[in-house]
């Protein structure tokens, strides 16, 4: 039992998770036209994010944003290895890929296979990586092999034999010297995984995601988000960028009063993973970039050239860290400083150009469930970097938004004057009304021009801290 006329894209960059291209193939199957660039952005891989420990990884779950292009339905756990057939052989078929989850350490194709390494690496004290199952798709099965698919990262595509499957589909919990390791998610023994497209797109529903995706792009990094659960915070676009710089100067400053010893710095270690890791998401924003100018045209072919200068940059940056440390150059952490501000700065204007090529609007639908504390104080801030820039666009003001909300905005280091001041808060008042209804912001300019003190308005974080104290939604009315 086969698929019929199964070709899938087999030359797929090694930073692509092996879960993408199956799930590209899938929604293909179902009549939707797709691509790995667009699923990336889909889950914000193209969004620079990182815990504040230096983690830098995709958070998508931690925003407030549904599955614009796919979701996944179902997640079963089958009884025994010949029920799993039962339901694989249904399912292919019906024509349709099955996704399955197990161990690549029982995959003969694979590096990891049987390789003491794949073991080592996950339990080694002080590893950071997480014990995850590995995807494969199951195009075909006959009485003695499955047929599988697995671009990433073996570029496999052919048979396994029976034997050597059922061991891959017991899972990495079926390993007993993988206990100790960390998991981040549940371990399957015969698992798969159900996905289906959250609304099939023809070519215009394809550019009109393509736009969103770059929409969406666009406002969170240049928000610059930092949401905290627990004890931890997690930072996002313009926000990781700022992220660096604290721990660059912090790093400068260790340094000074401890010049005989720099290998002990403590940001040491953050700030070269850093600059390691963040080039990643540089990398899927230009696939995104890449087949946007492909669909839409100019003068995204532009700004997506421009990108490809960026990321040059970045890698240099990295480069120079690496070299520089094993070399220690006189006054590299200076020069490696300057090199990084002044990169910033250049991607933050390269944004703001590209968010005049893209309609504000366009963004992916935001989730309807009531927000958390955090959930209100990220929506303020949204709404008032929104309205700074919109206050720079219109009115010629240099609110420097680079800066998040260290940004200053009146009094003694301050961009605006007063009747700037009540424009800008005018924006705002219409953004809360725009976000949580009629009343939300009532009144907000003309309590500015009246007795207020000036402090809650020096700077944009300022400005959100008195905004979550005075102008939320009151939110006990909604309890009990």
């Amino acid at each position: 039992m086969m698929i019929q006329s199964f070709a899938p894209v087999m030359d797929i960059p090694y930073y692509y998770p092996c879960n993408f291209p199956l799930i590209h193939e899938v929604l293909l199957r179902q009549g939707s036209i797709s691509s790995l660039a667009l699923l990336a952005a889909s889950r914000l891989y193209c969004l620079p994010s990182c815990a504040d420990n230096g983690l830098v990884k995709p958070y998508f779950h931690k925003l407030d944003y549904e599955e614009p292009i796919w979701e996944m339905y179902g997640q079963r756990e089958l009884g025994s290895f010949e029920e799993g057939k039962v339901h694989m052989r249904q399912h292919i078929g019906e024509g349709g890929l099955f996704l399955a989850t197990g161990t690549s350490y029982h995959l003969p194709y694979c590096e990891d296979y049987q390789n003491p390494e794949y073991i080592r690496k996950h339990v080694k004290p002080g590893s950071r990586l997480h014990l995850v199952d590995h995807w494969i798709a199951v195009y075909g099965i006959d009485d003695e092999h499955f047929h599988v698919y697995d671009p990433v990262p073996s570029k496999y595509i052919g048979k396994v034999s029976q034997e050597a499957f059922h061991e891959f589909w017991k899972g990495n919990q079926s390993i007993p010297e993988l206990a100790p390791a960390k998991r981040k998610e549940k371990l399957r023994t015969y698992g798969s995984m159900d996905v289906r497209a959250t609304g099939k797109l023809d070519s215009s529903g394809y550019r009109e995601m393509l736009t969103q995706a770059l929409g969406t792009q666009i406002s969170e990094f240049m928000t610059g988000r930092t949401i905290t659960q627990g004890e931890r915070s997690y930072h996002f676009g313009q926000g990781v960028s700022l992220h660096l710089m604290k721990a660059l100067q912090e790093w400068e400053e260790g340094n000074l009063g401890n010049p005989g010893n720099p290998g002990n710095q403590p940001n040491d270690t953050l700030i070269a993973g850093l600059l390691f890791d963040m080039r990643w998401s540089r990398y899927f924003l230009r696939d995104l970039l890449q087949e946007a100018a492909l669909w839409l045209g100019f003068p995204l072919d532009q700004h997506s050239v421009a990108f490809d200068a960026i990321i040059e940059r970045w890698e240099k940056a990295n480069q120079l860290l690496q070299v520089s440390r094993i070399k220690q150059r006189a006054d590299w952490r200076v020069q490696l400083t300057s090199v990084i501000h002044q990169l910033i700065a250049d991607e933050w204007r390269w944004y703001e150009a590209l968010r005049s090529a893209v309609p504000q609007e366009a963004c992916f639908n935001r989730q309807m469930a009531p927000r958390t504390e955090n959930g209100y104080r990220d929506a303020l801030l949204r709404i008032v970097l929104d309205s700074c820039r919109e206050l720079n666009a219109y009115h010629n003001t240099t609110i420097p938004l680079d800066k998040g909300g260290n940004a200053p905005l009146y009094g003694r280091d301050g961009q605006l004057d007063s009747l700037e001041l009540v424009s800008l808060l005018a924006v705002v008042e219409q953004g809360l009304e725009d976000e949580w209804g009629t009343g939300a912001g009532a009144a907000l300019s003309e309590m500015a021009a009246a007795s207020l003190p000036e402090s809650p308005y020096q700077t944009v974080g300022s400005l959100v801290d008195y905004l979550e104290r005075q102008w939320l939604p009151d939110q006990e009315e909604d309890a009990g």
